[in-house]
């Protein structure tokens, strides 16, 4: 039995078969022809892995198509071609050009203070290791599995989760990778244990098909264990599982804090598949629907298809309340031509619902959907991101209304059920929430960008982590500040930042006089439990 310790990146336990991916080795028996031929070469490389990118779109999950379209648009990057042209011109093949082109740029990446961009390098690397493959003719090694295993790679990148068949995937264990990485996100969000930071000895292929007991609390990681390792792994899994079973009972269970106040538990969702298990695992309400996973179908969606998605929303709810964000673009989550723009500090830019004064057309297809979706499924509450000013607010609202009227009036509804809010997630709208209460029915905090901004710490920027505190006092305070001018204008109030699924957090919300919480679905019951024990 030989033990590794990593770094812990997903909760769990696994018992299987490993299945080693090593892709490091490259570069073998190449020639290096003239200079216009390595030139047409390369073109024709990145036609091939465009291509090999779309046939992903069409068959990966909603949650990969966003990363690939993302990988799409740095394949015409015209700085990365100016790299790779200018090594190619000074001897390189094309391959190897790419190769020093790959690094250059990510170690560019790197040295800027951004951790959006920083977590982006994966995907660089991802996208271009493809074009060097293509151009060394050979295809890449896929997470190819005909059985439960243990996944043991290098690095998981990203179009690898658009073709993994996630039933067979017990584990993943990689030597790269951090814990923020969107392979380890999505590992998190579905419940697989994954470990990060290994040595690189565990790449060493004879390790294929051995048997391994992944430990993804501590980062354990045994391989060939013994039988009494075995037992023990299996039996934490049994009683793992009969927890999980035993706390699913909670899910009817209304939480009552010692004032007589009730606390609802709702999800945060993406589909209407996420909503339909949600609300099957005890959701009392959906308060958070990402309308921007539309954006990872197509460029830019039509009218029709956002009809479609929001009536499926409102349907699989099963009459429970549902609340649609409009379209949260921009910083993080750049998109086709709305996102051409690089901009130097995109979490300070043009994103959420500033982009109004600038795409209109586009708010106003996704307001005329709303409405006509509501009318025709039930009612909704609509809610307004990245609010920082009350002129946001007031110019959404007067367009909006002039959208309501217009359908009323040629009859294309027959009344108006959306009830409107925004999010508080920046400090100049947590201290004037007293005008903004004024203005709409309720509001929902988003902890993950509040405490961003109030503590000037990236969030996802691993030297900064220690800055990142959604319980600090300053944004405490705002979130204070928040629910009282609230209260006082009957205006509802919901958490629905990832600091809502910590019981810490929770009890400190409910404290300050937040009655809604909102989280992915997984954390509901987890969530409920403590808060039981804790008001009982």
């Amino acid at each position: 039995m030989i033990k590794y310790i990593g770094n812990s990146a997903s909760g769990g336990l696994a018992v299987g078969k490993i299945k080693v991916i090593n892709r490091r080795i490259t570069g073998f028996k190449r020639v290096v022809l003239a200079t216009h031929r390595e030139k047409a070469l390369f073109e024709a490389a990145i036609i091939l892995a465009k291509d090999e990118l779309r046939r992903l779109m069409q068959t990966g999950e909603k949650r990969q198509k966003d990363i690939l379209n993302f990988q799409l648009v740095m394949l015409d990057d015209i700085g990365l071609k100016e790299m790779i042209e200018s090594n190619i011109n000074a001897g390189s093949g094309a391959a190897k050009s790419v190769e020093i082109a790959m690094e250059e740029y990510c170690n560019q990446l790197k040295s800027i203070a951004d951790g959006y961009l920083s977590e982006r390098t994966s995907d660089i690397r991802d996208v271009l290791g493809r074009v060097v493959d293509i151009l060394d003719g050979h295809s890449r090694e896929r997470f190819v599995l005909t059985e439960p295993s243990v996944i043991v790679a290098d690095e998981i990148l990203p179009s690898d989760l658009a073709s993994i068949d996630r039933q067979f995937a017990l584990g993943f264990i990689t030597v790269g990778g951090s814990y923020q990485s969107h392979a380890n996100i999505i590992a998190r969000t579905m419940g697989i244990p994954s470990v990060c930071g290994m040595d690189s000895e565990i790449l060493n292929p004879l390790n294929n098909g051995r048997t391994v007991c992944l430990e993804g609390y501590s980062g354990e990681v045994y391989i060939s264990p013994n039988e009494g390792t075995i037992a023990l792994f299996t039996h934490r899994m049994k009683q793992e599982e009969r927890a999980r079973v035993s706390m699913m009972a909670l899910k009817e269970k209304e939480i009552v804090m010692p004032c007589g106040d009730k606390l609802e538990i709702w999800a945060n969702c993406n589909d209407p598949k996420d909503i339909t298990l949600a609300i099957n695992n005890g959701a009392q309400g959906i308060g958070l629907v990402r309308s921007e996973i539309l954006f990872m179908k197509s460029d830019r969606p039509t009218f029709e298809s956002q009809l479609e998605f929001y009536s499926r929303c409102i349907n699989a709810a099963g009459g429970k309340p549902v609340t649609i964000r409009t379209f949260d673009i921009g910083a993080d989550k750049p998109v086709g031509d709305i996102s051409l723009e690089k901009e130097p500090n995109p979490a300070l830019g043009m994103r959420g619902i500033r982009l109004i004064h600038k795409h209109r057309q586009l708010f106003a297809t996704q307001a005329q959907a709303l409405y006509i979706a509501a009318d025709r499924c039930g009612p909704i509450n609509v809610m307004l991101p990245m609010v920082t000013v009350e002129k946001d607010v007031t110019d959404y609202m007067e367009m909006a209304r002039e959208i309501k009227e217009e359908l009323l009036s040629t009859g294309q509804i027959s009344e108006d059920k959306i009830t409107w809010g925004l999010m508080i997630e920046t400090p100049s709208a947590a201290l004037i929430s007293d005008r903004l209460a004024k203005m709409v029915s309720f509001f929902s905090i988003g902890t993950n960008d509040l405490t961003q901004y109030t503590l000037a710490a990236d969030r996802v920027n691993v030297e900064t982590a220690a800055y990142y505190d959604p319980l600090h006092p300053s944004v405490m305070k705002l979130i204070e500040i928040t629910v009282n001018n609230a209260l006082k204008e009957g205006v509802k109030v919901s958490v629905c930042g990832e600091s809502a699924a910590d019981a810490t957090c929770a009890k400190a919300y409910a404290a300050l006089g937040v009655r809604c919480l909102s989280m992915a679905q997984n954390a509901m019951i987890p969530v409920k439990q403590h808060l039981l024990e804790e008001y009982r």
